[in-house]
């Protein structure tokens, strides 16, 4: 990596000297590898091969020299400008020159390029910015940037974009390597200045990327700032930029201090995305804060908001394990009342906890609203409730849900009569036990491992009663 400092440093980009391009050389003259090469343009013609997007990134992944697969980008790219807005053409440039380069723009690679009969685009431009940020190359980026006008480029916000992206980047990756300044909250203002004095206005991608530096550099407040700063001026975050904030704030503070800025920042919003909510519900049952999103959860409820199903279901996992239970049962009724289908495993979870505490007639109300939703429809989540029975001692329960199961058809498994077998076994009905051992056999499986050890720990404890 000292290396790619040094380079840098010693490397004094200047654009001043570009000369003007003679429009009558071919690019295949320019391209420093034998005609044989598989990506040089007299080998394509020779082999009649028909370019498309797999060809190209083919061969922009196999060269050593990082210089080959960006002349090949830019010859073409001259050919079909299809393949310069191709997204995974550019990445593949992109990756290679980040694994092969760096790759410095000099006066001599710009001129040579003009001498071909082509130029450097913004889309290269861009690529090159990106390579330079991923190898911690800070500050030829922003020297490069300065002399952009020189490439016969104006400014934009999406170059913007780009070295802003570049310059976090680098001084996340690489700032104990190279030494590299670090890019401070005071340098993301200055460049929004600079990018609104030269008329471009800054958008929700380039303001999203500054919230991420400002989360970098510690700079909670600041990223609200600016959020607060793209309202006033018509930028509206989008799910990106809310997710940033989100999980920056969990990041840089404490996670309760995190949820109070958070719940004071959303209560002031007219209309709160889902996502947004999705994303804060899941850091709080990520932090096994079960009050703070059962908290979250009632505000949620209270304005009509359904969460998404995974979300959901990690959160009534967390109030479960964390919460009370009668308030969590009330949680997920509000939200079934507002058209919420919650998961299998939802159901599953309300009802080994409700039936592990004696709460048997609140469990069989879950258990019969998840078979009137058509949750309990194959032989597995038969298995799991019927395990779910017996672990709480409900083997009348779980025998009339066999029985049930067999009846729609739904052939059981090893895995089934094992169950049954083994709960039966430990509170001593082993005669029931005995009755399914049948059963199994009658359905042509064979006993294993688990089958006899409930048998013989179902007979001891027969034995000792």
């Amino acid at each position: 990596m000292r290396r790619l400092s040094s380079l840098a440093s010693r490397s004094k980009p200047s654009l001043h000297n570009l000369t003007k391009p003679h429009q009558n050389a071919s690019i295949s003259s320019q391209i420093p590898f034998k005609s044989s090469a598989p990506s040089s343009p007299s080998y394509l013609r020779a082999k009649r091969l028909v370019l498309n997007p797999r060809l190209v990134i083919s061969l922009l992944q196999n060269q050593e020299n990082p210089l080959f697969p960006l002349r090949f980008y830019i010859w073409v790219s001259s050919i079909d400008p299809l393949f310069a807005r191709n997204r995974a053409v550019k990445a593949a440039l992109a990756n290679a020159l980040y694994q092969k380069g760096p790759l410095l723009l000099s006066v001599e690679l710009v001129n040579d390029i003009r001498n071909s009969g082509l130029s450097v685009t913004e889309d290269l431009v861009c690529v090159l910015i990106g390579s330079w940020g991923r190898l911690g190359l800070a500050k030829y980026c922003a020297e490069i940037f300065g002399q952009i006008s020189f490439l016969g480029i104006s400014p934009s916000t999406r170059l913007y974009n780009a070295v802003i992206d570049a310059l976090i980047k680098s001084n996340s990756l690489d700032l104990a390597y190279l030494k590299f300044q670090q890019m401070s909250a005071d340098n993301c203002k200055q460049i929004v200045k600079q990018l609104e004095s030269l008329g471009y206005s800054p958008n929700v991608y380039t303001y999203t990327i500054l919230i991420d530096g400002y989360f970098n550099a510690g700079r909670v407040v600041d990223a609200f700032r600016l959020v607060e700063t793209m309202k006033k001026r018509n930028v509206f975050p989008n799910e990106a930029t809310m997710r940033s904030l989100i999980h920056g704030v969990f990041h840089c503070v404490a996670p309760r201090k995190a949820f109070e800025l958070l719940i004071m920042f959303l209560e002031k919003e007219p209309i709160m995305q889902r996502l947004t909510c999705d994303t804060l519900l899941f850091c709080l049952s990520n932090h096994h804060m079960a009050r703070e999103a059962a908290m979250f959860m009632k505000k949620l409820s209270g304005r009509g908001y359904l969460p998404d199903n995974s979300t959901f279901n990690l959160a009534m996992t967390c109030l479960i394990k964390g919460f009370d239970l009668y308030e969590t049962c009330q949680i997920l009724d509000s939200f079934i009342d507002l058209g919420l289908k919650p998961w299998f495993n939802t159901y599953l979870a309300v009802m080994q906890a409700l039936y592990g505490i004696g709460k048997c007639t609140e469990g069989d109300r879950y258990f019969n609203q998840m078979t009137k939703d058509g949750l309990l429809s194959t032989v597995i989540s038969y298995n799991m409730v019927i395990d779910c029975l017996c672990k709480a001692g409900m083997m009348d329960k779980a025998r009339n849900t066999f029985n049930e199961m067999c009846l729609r058809g739904i052939a059981p498994t090893l895995v089934t009569f094992n169950t049954l077998i083994g709960g039966h076994c430990k509170i001593g009905q082993v005669h029931e036990a005995r009755k399914f051992l049948v059963l199994l056999l009658e359905s042509g499986f064979d006993p294993d491992i688990f089958t006899f050890s409930s048998l013989i720990d179902g007979l001891c404890r027969a034995r000792m009663d």
